[in-house]
């Protein structure tokens, strides 16, 4: 196992020597320092008691002591008296806000030193890991270099007995002493580095696109559901089925009611509320009966569809892992591409299909297109119930995501460390935790340094119902089509009716002209010899 190159055990050897002559500083062997490398090392001798330094301070040396209490090591919270430790950070908020960086060899090393201490960056001194890491300093009395980690990886990747690239990589070759911002207790990395106790959980989470409001040309049968729909037409049928018939068989029902479209017009009317004839011989009981389920079905018809036409509706929401499948979103990021193993669990049914729906980034602007075409999440994590997204994104491409519910997964935030310093740094961690300073300091810096938009983000606009909207065209549409159909099959009878009604006209138009062509032609026959008789007596 790679974690037997870390010299933990060592580090914590206790070695006593009692030797039966005297030990001087200038003569003995026995205060070679590099004798013992990270033990604790004491030797008592007839002229003075030998205490060696400890392992943590550099460089070390063999120190006298009067008293037996003082060749105790000190175990926990420890002083380092002002040791300049080699630290790895990178910039993550809200954990790290270290930017600004310059190129400097330290212990032979080249690398990118944050310049941060400088009194004009020193807003960049800011982050909740950050404070933490800074209280840490203070209280174990060190000095402190932060560098950005080396190569293409910001935590690194194991590679058989060995680690490759990142912070864990820095720390793993002895390049720094500890390493901080989102580093994840998981076995990875403790198989190779040494981890202390976590001081908060994490979540991963998604943003995925906002429900749309969506319209409906069939809005109008909304407030019903199908099954309710098909009772109402079925019933509708049997019952004008019924009366039909009865109809025929009962002398002493209307005589209407033998023509099935007008009984299943009248049922409908009646239905509805909107036509009530007093000649109902035969179905009084029936009628009424039927005209108060009607009632029933229009208010709750009418009700449902005010609160449904006047508040506007939603897709649904995107909510589980299954949802998010079932949407075919893909989702990315920049940087290696992640361990997916860490991110899902891979036995899932549908978080195993996660990894497919992966696509690489390479720059914002990139990040930016796929937004734009609507089909794409952006994984981040929840901080005190904040979402922070991985890679930066504008406040514009935000404005129509919300956080997905369902945390895809979870982990704990830890320093990793040499071994000589997990129990300082366990027993501050348990301090700062005790306390409350972990807690207080996570909570201001999100107050002071988390934009608007990565709030508005857990705002759920589909619920947000606080005044009624004005209907528009496309929820009605279906009323109006029903209503542009009865006038146009009511325009083409009335056609039918004109048409009937003229050429009946014409008809008795001409039958009467022909029934009074003979009359004329004898009148004029009377006339014509009534003017032959004068003009042969001499009249005018």
């Amino acid at each position: 196992m790679a974690i037997k190159k870390i010299p933990t055990k060592i580090s914590t050897s206790e070695i006593l020597i009692i030797i039966n002559d005297r030990v001087d500083n200038n003569s003995s062997e026995l205060l070679n320092v590099t004798l013992y490398k990270h033990s604790n090392v004491n030797i008592i001798s007839k002229s003075y008691v030998w205490s060696l330094s400890e392992n943590y301070l550099f460089p070390r040396h063999f120190k006298r002591v009067s008293r037996i209490e003082e060749i105790r090591h000190q175990s926990g919270i420890v002083d380092l008296q002002g040791r300049e430790l080699q630290v790895a950070a990178y910039y993550n908020p809200p954990l790290c806000y270290l930017h600004s960086t310059v190129n400097k060899t330290v212990d032979g090393i080249e690398g990118e030193f944050f310049t941060a201490q400088d009194s004009i960056l020193e807003n960049e001194v800011d982050g909740v890991e950050t404070k933490l890491f800074i209280i840490i300093a203070e209280r174990l009395n060190f000095k402190w270099l932060i560098r950005k980690p080396n190569g293409h990886y910001r935590y690194g990747r194991p590679n058989g007995t060995d680690w490759n690239g990142g912070m864990i990589g820095q720390l793993f070759r002895n390049e720094i002493d500890i390493a901080f911002s989102g580093v994840w207790l998981k076995h990875d990395h403790y198989r190779y580095v040494n981890l202390t106790k976590p001081w908060y959980q994490l979540f991963i989470n998604f943003l995925v696109p906002r429900p749309k409001p969506e319209s409906s040309f069939w809005a109008l049968l909304r407030p019903l559901s199908l099954g309710v729909w098909m009772g109402i037409l079925g019933i509708i049928f049997l019952q004008s089925l019924y009366v039909y018939i009865k109809a025929w068989i009962n002398p002493n029902m209307e005589p209407r009611y033998r023509s099935y479209i007008t009984t299943l017009i009248e049922l409908i009317a009646r239905l509805v509320g909107t036509w009530a004839p007093q000649r109902i011989n035969g179905l009084k009981i029936q009628t009424q009966l039927w005209h108060m389920a009607g009632v029933l079905v229009v208010t709750a018809y009418s009700s449902s569809l005010a609160a449904r036409l006047t508040f506007p509706e939603y897709e649904d929401r995107i909510d589980r892992l299954d949802q998010f499948i079932e949407k075919n979103l893909t989702w990315g990021r920049e940087g290696p591409v992640p361990k997916f193993d860490d991110y899902f669990n891979l036995n899932d049914k549908y978080a195993s299909k996660f990894p497919d729906k992966f696509k690489s980034e390479f720059s914002q602007q990139e990040r930016h297109e796929k937004i734009k075409q609507g089909n794409y999440a952006i994984v981040g994590r929840m901080i005190d119930s904040i979402f922070f997204p991985e890679n930066n994104i504008s406040s514009s491409d935000l404005r129509n995501y919300r956080v997905m519910k369902e945390s895809v997964s979870d982990y704990y935030v830890t320093f990793a460390v040499k071994p000589w310093l997990v129990k300082s740094f366990d027993k501050v961690i348990l301090w700062l935790k005790e306390t409350g300073l972990s807690a207080y300091h996570l909570q201001d810096v999100i107050y002071r340094r988390t934009p608007l938009h990565l709030r508005e983000v857990l705002i759920e606009h589909d619920i947000e119902t606080q005044e009624a909207k004005a209907l528009r065209l496309l929820p009605l549409s279906a009323g109006f089509a029903f209503l542009f159909l009865g006038l146009f099959i009511s325009f083409v009878v009335f056609c039918f009716e004109l048409k009937s009604f003229y050429r009946g006209s014409l008809s008795m138009a001409i039958i009467n002209i022909k029934s009074t062509k003979k009359p004329l032609k004898k009148m004029k026959k009377f006339f014509k010899r009534l003017k032959l008789k004068r003009l042969r007596s001499g009249q005018t």
